[in-house]
């Protein structure tokens, strides 16, 4: 080991343990050659910091060429107790002690201290030894303490767990991933204690065809690795501060994993969630009651056909202008048919004409035109209910010319024609 030294009034002394301090004697005065060592230790778990320092007065030290004083101890070293190398500063090399002459006045203060861990529990001696020049040369002083190293307390149980949350809308799920719990410190570079709440390394893995958008799908913290020290919980949000959207290709079942490297004794953490993604366009079943709906206007047509049916009778609205009614108008000859008594035709022959009175029922073809003619056949009843004053006619002389020419009006009458009349007057006046 090295440390350089600067010899001034105040001489900071640096070396890789610490920095000592040397103040320069006041004067080159002759006394007894002594050193002292002041040691301490403050234990914090398997680690102790110990502080070093010491001050005499020496004689001076030869270098070959020139004895020389010196403002530092000639060496200095602290042993732990253990196997391990101590620490200390030897400025022995190349120098000897003087046995006589004049003395000069020496302290070294290590102020940033010495620093060692113990790899296991148990009761430590820890040994401070100085070197100086006094009387026959070379001499050596030693300090000890002790410190105890307790059982470390046991390694606090830790656990985590990995959490996936996610809203569907349309083909497109939202995911908050997460993972809550504990897990053990980190170390990370020189810091043997980082208390980061994140997993080591964190993946997400998605159904082929998705498409991932937004959110951190994975990541973690790089070059650390995992101690059995401490407790520290993990941030929800470290994960799930930027959810993730998925789109998927299709409606239906879909997988999504997310897996975490955790400082815990199971490391693995994961959880898988079923997303179930429904037909993205509910509205084909909506509009299936609208066809339903339309199925009345189908129905509607339907009557329209039959509104034509109405329109037949559009050939029976010719029954009013058939107003043949107008054969009425031979009804009102019926009346008249007293006059055929003035032309009294002598001629009984017309009673052959009797026979004609089936002429009536041909008329009869022409009135299945309209039923109304119906009821003149009934008026012609009543002609014929006139002739039954035939037995008075018949002592006239032209009771059977009477008789016929009734007849034929009946027959006329039957057959709705005012012609009949006319030939049957023709046939009197004959």
């Amino acid at each position: 080991m090295s440390r350089s030294i600067r010899v001034t009034k105040a001489v900071a002394v640096a070396s890789l343990f610490g920095a000592a301090t040397i103040v320069a004697p006041a004067a080159n005065a002759a006394q007894e050659p002594s050193m002292t060592i002041t040691l301490g230790a403050t234990v914090t778990g398997k680690t102790v910091d110990v502080a070093y320092k010491d001050s005499g007065v020496q004689y001076y030290a030869n270098d070959g060429r020139k004895a020389m004083s010196r403002y530092g101890a000639m060496a200095f070293f602290v042993d732990y107790g253990d196997d391990s190398d101590p620490d200390g500063y030897d400025g022995r090399p190349g120098l000897t002690c003087e046995t006589t002459g004049p003395t000069s006045p020496f302290r070294d203060s290590v102020s940033s201290g010495y620093s060692h861990t113990y790899r296991k529990a148990g009761t430590y001696t820890i040994t401070a030894t100085g070197y100086y020049c006094g009387e026959g040369g070379l001499q050596t002083v030693e300090k000890t303490t002790t410190v105890n190293i307790a059982k470390p307390a046991p390694a606090p149980k830790v656990s985590a767990a990995a959490h996936i949350e996610y809203t569907v809308d349309g083909l497109t799920a939202t995911l908050v991933p997460s993972v809550t719990g504990t897990q053990h410190e980190m170390k990370y570079g020189r810091n043997k204690h980082a208390k980061y709440g994140v997993p080591l390394v964190y993946t997400m893995s998605f159904p082929e065809g998705a498409e991932v958008s937004g959110g951190a799908t994975k990541g973690g913290i790089k070059r650390a690795t995992c101690t059995k020290h401490g407790s520290v919980e993990f941030d929800p949000v470290m994960l799930s501060g930027d959810p993730v959207a998925v789109t998927f290709p299709k409606p239906g079942t879909y997988e999504v994993t997310l897996s975490a490297d955790v400082c815990t004794s199971q490391r693995i953490v994961s959880k898988t969630v079923t997303i179930v993604v429904p037909p993205t366009d509910p509205t084909p079943t909506d509009p299936t009651p609208e066809p339903t709906t339309p199925t009345p206007k189908p129905t509607e047509p339907t009557p329209t056909p039959t509104t034509p049916v109405p329109t037949t009778p559009a050939p029976t609205t010719p029954v009013p202008t058939t107003p043949v009614p107008t054969t009425p108008a031979p009804t009102t000859p019926v009346p008249t048919t007293p006059a055929p008594t003035t032309p009294v035709p002598t001629t009984p022959a017309p009673t052959t004409p009797a026979p004609t009175t089936p002429a009536p029922t041909t008329p009869v073809p022409t009135t299945p035109t309209t039923n109304t003619t119906v009821p003149t056949t009934t008026t012609s009843t009543t002609a014929a209910t006139t002739p039954g004053t035939g037995p008075k006619v018949e002592t006239d002389r032209m009771g059977d010319d009477t008789n016929a020419l009734s007849l034929g009006v009946a027959g006329l009458v039957g057959a709705g024609a005012l012609g009949g009349i006319v030939v049957a007057r023709r046939r009197l006046q004959q």
